[in-house]
């Protein structure tokens, strides 16, 4: 089958890497193409984009396997990302999502790596983990992947969060409270969505939750340190690309209210989005993290 490559960004380009690594030929898709089918497909678009790409350019795909490396909840609809591609491809597509603690520059530097491919046919399994398999970049398997993609959603919610820590001079102490409070607001909404999460799935979940949180090469985090001095507008603009748990944020009421629990942590960060106020994060956040 033929590899396409949805999306020549960063991330793009690090899975290109990594099928070249492997002796794999691919091609990234070409904007305003139609995706091809029997096909592998493998989606590195913003996680708002890819309704707009299966709808527009992907109508008749049938025979296809579907790799999702979007990490993000569709604005509006509060879906994941596999919930909008079966939206349009139907339920039974051969669907799998690479999630894991992965910045893109570093996965083309080699620098040793482990991620998950969750799966929920298990037929193929292996062929896919072996597209992205190398000596420093490690591919788990993991049934599943209503867990992997809510958890890759919030991490970058609770980015946001750890980076206004950040910006306002907290230390670590502070920041790994905010991590164990992320972690288990995590796992209690998956149990109460019935999302199942095996041990095989931790390089998903609190590893990618664990990486995010914690470096300013992550934009989520980046963007949280800024909203500590600027407004959200000028703080999205000093980033300059995607900031994945900007969209996501907006869904957290819509998850409490789905899940009948309360999201504290995340539903500061999206008090802070809301606001838009630096005096707000400065005031507000001091006693968030005391009463926490």
């Amino acid at each position: 089958m033929k590899i396409i490559v949805v999306g020549d960004g960063k991330w793009g380009s690090a899975i290109g890497s990594l099928l070249s690594e492997n002796g794999r030929e691919f091609s990234f898709w070409k904007k305003g193409d139609d995706l091809p089918d029997q096909a592998i497909l493998i989606m590195c678009i913003p996680t708002q984009a890819i309704r707009e790409v299966l709808t527009l350019h992907g109508k008749n795909l049938k025979n296809i396997i579907y790799i999702n490396g979007a990490k993000g909840i569709e604005k509006v609809t509060h879906k994941l990302p596999y919930q909008i591609a079966m939206d349009i491809l139907g339920k039974n597509i051969d669907y799998f999502s690479l999630i894991g603690p992965s910045f893109a520059e570093e996965v083309e530097e080699k620098m040793p790596t482990l991620v998950n491919i969750g799966y929920v046919k298990e037929q193929n399994a292996e062929l896919i983990r072996d597209l992205f398999h190398t000596d420093y970049f490690r591919v788990r398997l993991t049934r599943g992947i209503r867990a992997l993609e809510l958890a890759s959603a919030f991490k970058n919610v609770y980015a946001i969060a750890c980076g206004v820590a950040e910006g306002l001079g907290f230390k670590t102490n502070t920041r790994v409270k905010l991590i164990l409070l992320a972690i288990e607001e995590f796992y209690r909404l998956s149990r109460k969505l019935g999302y199942t999460i095996d041990r095989r799935a931790l390089p998903g979940t609190i590893g990618d939750l664990i990486l995010t949180c914690n470096s300013e090469e992550s934009r989520n985090f980046s963007f949280g340190k800024l909203l500590a001095k600027h407004k959200k507008g000028e703080a999205l603009s000093l980033i300059g690309e995607t900031v994945e748990g900007y969209s996501s944020v907006e869904s957290v009421p819509y998850f409490e209210e789905h899940s009948r629990i309360n999201l504290p942590l995340a539903r500061f960060a999206y008090e802070i989005i809301r606001e838009d106020d630096p005096a707000f994060v400065r005031s507000g956040f001091s006693d968030f993290v005391k009463n926490s």
